[in-house]
């Protein structure tokens, strides 16, 4: 009966219903597009974004996270090849570091970068193992031994102090009580009053053991061939996405 009398917008789906919240299609009579695989339709369209979808969505970033997450990998351990904590592996009864690995990593990733723009020091990445000059080792900053050190997140630029925070950050986050006493204790502006108290300084040690923890006699992961063109790898991607250069992961003071 329906089939004769079917016209243009007719659209009949018949189900047999099974039981409870179980039902099966038997059959559609006219317009088919008007129901999908299992004869359901809406009982109302609109074009307006109702679930707004977009706005709980920040997958969008994820490459951008990848590529953070990935880059923070490969430094945020540096500060494990000097001879403090490499003497620690070997030794049966292990002294804590004088100055924590993470916040050796920092100091290294801050001399590595130096003046030099967030672009800049990416394109040196990239050179890398064919262009391996170290010399930039001479601006390490080393604390408990060098006098007037200053914060790393001072003059690091927005993608390398968003690097040096994760770096940093690995093991603990911050508390206000950790950073030096400044004028700067809001929270949104605590990186630049961290300093290396903050990851646990063992103020008792002496100088020897404080100077370990900035000499690296077996090197570093700069001399792997195999890190070097793996991070090289990853500033190539990096520098293909400028939002990364240009974003300000902190905020910034007003006033």
């Amino acid at each position: 009966m329906l089939r004769k009398t079917a016209r243009k917008n007719t659209a009949v789906a018949c189900h047999w219903i099974r039981g409870k919240d179980h039902s099966e299609l038997m059959w559609i009579v006219g317009n088919v597009r008007r129901f999908n695989a299992h004869g359901a339709t809406p009982t109302n369209t609109t074009t307006r974004d109702v679930l707004r979808r977009h706005d709980e969505n920040d997958w969008h970033s994820t490459e951008d996270i990848r590529l953070l997450a990935s880059m923070t990998a490969l430094f945020h351990d540096l500060g494990k090849a000097n001879d403090a904590f490499q003497k620690k592996l070997q030794s049966k009864k292990p002294v804590a570091d004088a100055y924590r690995h993470e916040w050796v990593s920092l100091r290294l990733f801050e001399a590595f970068v130096g003046q030099s723009t967030d672009e800049e020091w990416l394109k040196r990445l990239v050179e890398l193992p064919l262009k391996n000059d170290q010399a930039w080792l001479k601006e390490l900053q080393c604390d408990g031994v060098d006098k007037n050190t200053r914060s790393p997140f001072k003059k690091l630029l927005p993608l390398a102090q968003v690097i040096g925070w994760l770096v940093v950050s690995h093991h603990r986050m911050p508390t206000l009580r950790d950073a030096e006493k400044s004028s700067d204790h809001d929270l949104p502006y605590l990186p630049k009053a961290i300093n290396a108290a903050w990851c646990g300084t063992q103020g008792d040690l002496d100088d020897k053991q404080k100077a370990a923890c900035w000499n690296f006699k077996k090197g570093l992961p700069f001399d792997s061939r195999h890190w070097c063109e793996h991070i090289s790898k990853l500033a190539r991607q990096m520098l293909k996405r400028p939002q990364l250069l240009n974003t300000p992961y902190f905020p910034r003071k007003h006033g």
